[in-house]
């Protein structure tokens, strides 16, 4: 790791730790890199609908309000090249999407 790449490693960290708040970012402790929490405001009176099962026809959708969603979590890892030569690594996850989607 060049001390460049850490200088600006350490540099967007602290970027990040500033504009988010404390819940809402967490850096690593062992790695370089962390985690964003984002929350999703859904507008009011949002439904979603769900297919029964995968081999019934799409009329048999069952219509669900939703008020509130789990966050989607971002972590990622700076690789000690990172800036100047490799590019993050990240993952993206929540509750509600499979790890297909």
């Amino acid at each position: 790791m060049s001390a460049r790449d850490k200088e600006e490693q350490d540099d967007e960290l602290l970027a990040l730790a500033s504009i988010y708040e404390e819940d809402e970012f967490k850096r690593a402790e062992s790695a370089t890199g962390g985690e964003i929490s984002i929350c999703l405001e859904l507008p009011p009176n949002f439904r979603i609908n769900v297919q029964r099962d995968e081999k019934q026809n799409k009329k048999d959708l069952i219509e669900y309000a939703v008020s509130f969603l789990p966050p989607l979590a971002l972590k990622f890892e700076l690789p000690p090249d990172y800036p100047s030569c490799s590019a993050p690594k990240y993952t993206l996850s929540c509750k509600w999407l499979s790890q297909a989607q």
